[in-house]
């Protein structure tokens, strides 16, 4: 254990966490790095990670329920904080460091979860030490990755110690240890935990928890040699090696703070809410994080912050999430799964009873497709809603009778008129677009958007009493409004005859998303064509599926980036 008190430390600064949500951020350009989807991680409940965001993002990949992270402070990597295992997962995705091989079979071994306490509110893990299959669906997803970006590529025989080295050394600069030394003791799979804690053992005063990093290492011995090597150069730095891991914290009132819960509680991984949510997480996960909200309430200064951030009086909410990073052969994806989850009261069971068919509504729509977003049963779970006094949104009875005024204006009265203008089965496509032209000029407007809306079962004169009272410009001409089959279709501008659904990239997209609520679908091909991508048809598209299962009480956020190069 060290406590070394020289003048340089790493940030330990408060941040105010928010509600739970996540992040999708597209590509970039070609010769950038894919900042891939929002994973686990986050900073902790009662401020940011000691030192601010690691380099190159934020830790272990994204957002995450507890909050999002600060920009980091000045002093380079002395104001950062561990492996810059935000970057990890990417970097492991983008930068080819696995592609050569398939030899890979050191997954297993000692995990974070065995060295952090049971009684955390938030966990988090990066885990690169993947095993053959997981290198084979890796290798055939860079195979797809557009030529811009596997031009930037290195090629690796695999080992991600190099890459958590340098990291390491990137996080602590000061370090007097050469990368190749740091190579000889440290792993490859790093965790986070956040408990409640008072006193000395808090992140810092007023944070209402404590935190540690769990970092494995190959070599304890070579380890604690060489942390203790270079942490007179960082004050509120205190480490313990112990169980094939080096614990790195603020103080040693934290170390000790993380042995008596121990203790008391036992470790992370023989808890049984844990366990359970986690034995569902997609099985070759890179990157894994969950949170318990409930107890996270029970944290003073988090509940105060959620209840500014949401101005609810109460600020109540329960439950637990987990969320995910992978790789598929076909598509890299981030996912949260939630469970049991409310917020004042209100849930998402109302959503429970839907078919889940909104890929299927999508598919009707044009090829031609730049965006889109579908949705089936949202008529009959709205009217369920509206006749329980549940619908979202809708706070206020002032609120309600507003939406009835304008429903009845179209003679739509409810709950019949969110099947007259939904349908059983929605879609809406943005079906041509001009990126600049859409988000206007300097000199100001946009040119018009086409556009189709599809509702199967929808009322064709409350579809046309809508538009018509929609109608911005009085001499513009409006949207038309015809029937195809079954389905209700008030389009706008031109699109092309085939069919959404016959696209390849939207079926190795959005495959698997059937059980789907509400469905989106983003073509990067068609957004990145007149841009200064050399091969936009080569960078896919974007998918999106919400789903709602176990009468309400869990749901899932999917988030997917299919790249269609190498085909």
């Amino acid at each position: 254990m060290s406590y070394p008190d020289p003048p340089q430390q790493p940030q330990w600064g408060p941040q105010q966490p928010g509600p739970p949500g996540q992040g999708f951020p597209p590509p970039q350009g070609p010769g950038q790095q894919f900042a891939g989807p929002g994973g686990p991680g986050g900073p902790p409940p009662g401020g940011q990670f000691p030192g601010g965001p690691p380099p190159g993002g934020q830790f272990p990949g994204g957002p995450h329920p507890g909050g999002h992270v600060p920009p980091g402070g000045g002093g380079g990597g002395r104001k950062r904080w561990m492996i810059p295992v935000a970057a990890g997962a990417a970097v492991v995705v983008m930068a080819g460091t696995v592609w050569a091989t398939v030899s890979l079979v050191s997954f297993g071994g000692p995990q974070p979860e065995e060295v952090l306490p049971a009684s955390s509110v938030a966990f988090a893990k990066l885990d690169l030490s993947i095993d053959g299959s997981q290198a084979m669906e890796l290798m055939e997803f860079v195979d797809r990755l557009p030529d811009e970006v596997t031009e930037e590529m290195d090629q690796s025989d695999g080992d991600m110690t190099d890459l958590f080295a340098e990291g390491f050394l990137e996080t602590f600069p000061d370090a007097p240890q050469s990368q190749d030394e740091v190579a000889e003791w440290i792993g490859q799979r790093a965790g986070f935990a956040a408990w409640p804690a008072g006193g000395e053992a808090q992140m810092e005063e007023g944070a209402g928890v404590a935190a540690v990093v769990a970092l494995a290492v190959e070599d304890e011995q070579l380890a604690e040699e060489g942390l203790n090597e270079f942490s007179g150069e960082y004050e509120d730095f205190a480490f313990e090696v112990i169980d094939g891991f080096a614990l790195l914290t603020n103080s040693d009132a934290a170390l000790d703070d993380r042995m008596s819960q121990m203790e008391e509680h036992g470790p992370l991984a023989d808890a049984e809410t844990f366990s359970g949510d986690m034995a569902d997480v997609p099985g070759g996960s890179i990157a894994v994080g969950w949170s318990d909200f409930t107890r996270l309430m029970e944290v003073e200064e988090f509940a105060q912050s959620f209840e500014s951030e949401m101005a609810a009086e109460t600020g109540e909410m329960s439950g637990r999430t987990t969320a995910t990073l992978r790789v598929d052969g076909e598509y890299l994806e981030a996912r949260m799964d939630v469970f049991d989850f409310e917020v004042d009261g209100a849930g998402v069971a109302w959503l429970s009873e839907t078919p889940g068919a909104s890929v299927a509504a999508l598919e009707s729509l044009p090829e031609s497709t730049v965006m889109a977003l579908g949705a089936s049963g949202l008529d009959t779970a709205l009217a369920d809603a509206y006749e329980n006094d549940e619908l979202p949104f809708v706070t206020s009875s002032g609120q309600l009778q507003e939406m009835e005024r304008m429903f009845n204006g179209m003679g739509a009265g409810l709950p019949e008129g969110f099947t007259q203008l939904l349908g059983s089965s929605t879609a809406f496509g943005v079906t041509s677009i001009d990126m600049q032209s859409f988000f206007g000029s300097s000199y100001g407007g946009g040119e018009e958007v086409s556009f189709q809306y599809r509702a199967v079962g929808g009322d064709e004169q409350v579809l046309s009493d809508f538009v018509e009272n929609m109608a911005a410009d009085p001499y513009a001409t409006p949207p038309g409004v015809s029937t195809d089959g079954d389905a209700v279709v008030v389009s706008q501008g031109s699109s092309a005859t085939g069919s959404l659904g016959d696209d390849p990239v939207f079926q190795q997209t959005m495959q698997g998303m059937d059980e789907a609520v509400v469905a989106g679908y983003f073509d990067m091909r068609q957004v990145l064509t007149g841009t200064d991508v050399q091969s936009p048809d080569q960078w896919g598209a974007l998918g999106m599926a919400l789903s709602v299962t176990e009468e309400g009480q869990r749901s899932s956020l999917e988030l997917r980036w299919s790249p269609s190069g190498g085909e």
